[in-house]
């Protein structure tokens, strides 16, 4: 039986990288760059699609959870320098 805080952080992860990805493709509609947001939002989708499968399964792990948060903070933290640095790369 897995522990209530994993179940309760593993789902809020998933449906906060989905509602981020959305986010994210919200931007490219509305004319933001493009190539930051598909690659930043494709990166949030993969974690939204790990974190529903683990949800799914029933295997809920703290690896997963410790990693991204980790990753998602970084995210938010640099994310203006990132999208700087992309544009720069493929803009």
């Amino acid at each position: 039986m897995p522990n209530k805080i994993s179940v309760t952080v593993t789902k809020i992860i998933a449906y906060y990288c989905l509602f981020y990805a959305a986010v994210k493709v919200y931007a490219i509609i509305k004319g933001m760059w493009p190539w930051p947001n598909v690659i930043i939002g494709v990166f949030l989708g993969i974690i939204a699609f790990i974190g529903f499968k683990i949800i799914q399964r029933n295997t809920y792990n703290w690896y997963f959870i410790g990693i991204c948060v980790v990753l998602l903070s970084l995210l938010r933290y640099y994310e203006s320098q990132l999208m700087s640095y992309l544009e720069g790369i493929f803009g």
